[in-house]
């Protein structure tokens, strides 16, 4: 799990370059489309769709990642973060649907600052879920101590 956490910090940090990057892409294809006549490259619906699409297969990881930290892990707040970072990830994904199926209603420009925020906010669940499975991990390595009980039987 440690792994799959540290790839989770980096697919966060990852996440919220894309989102930037989309948002100035679509940006600058909606200003030239308004103040020129001729149309250099892509549209705003088209690279509206493309991030949303590139977005997704981020929510995707994160499900599962949040899935297996909520199996794997077994403390109290490994369990509540997932359950939190779940609950945004569905939420985001029914949003990013929505982009998707409407990118000339939906932009990309509109809605990646939320991905943004989303991107921190999953940063730092991740950070929590590693700090959680190191302290888990360092819980099952070590020996259980055994118990002697009052007739001399060692548990």
């Amino acid at each position: 799990m440690k792994a799959l956490n540290i790839i989770g910090i980096v697919f966060s940090v990852l996440l919220i370059g894309v989102a930037g990057y989309y948002i100035d892409e679509v940006s600058s294809a909606r200003y030239l489309s308004y103040y020129s006549d001729y149309s250099y490259g892509s549209s705003s619906s088209s690279i509206t769709e493309e991030g949303g699409v590139t977005t997704m297969i981020f929510f995707l990881f994160f499900v599962f990642l949040f899935i297996m930290n909520m199996v794997k892990v077994k403390t109290t707040s490994s369990k509540v973060f997932s359950i939190i970072g779940l609950s945004l990830t569905v939420l985001a994904m029914a949003w990013d649907g929505l982009m998707i199926s409407s990118p000339s209603h939906i932009s990309y420009d509109e809605v990646g600052p939320a991905w943004i925020i989303y991107g921190l906010i999953t940063l730092a669940f991740t950070i929590v879920h590693l700090v959680q499975s190191v302290k888990y991990g360092r819980k099952l390595k070590q020996p259980q101590s055994d118990t002697i009980l009052d007739d001399g039987e060692i548990v």
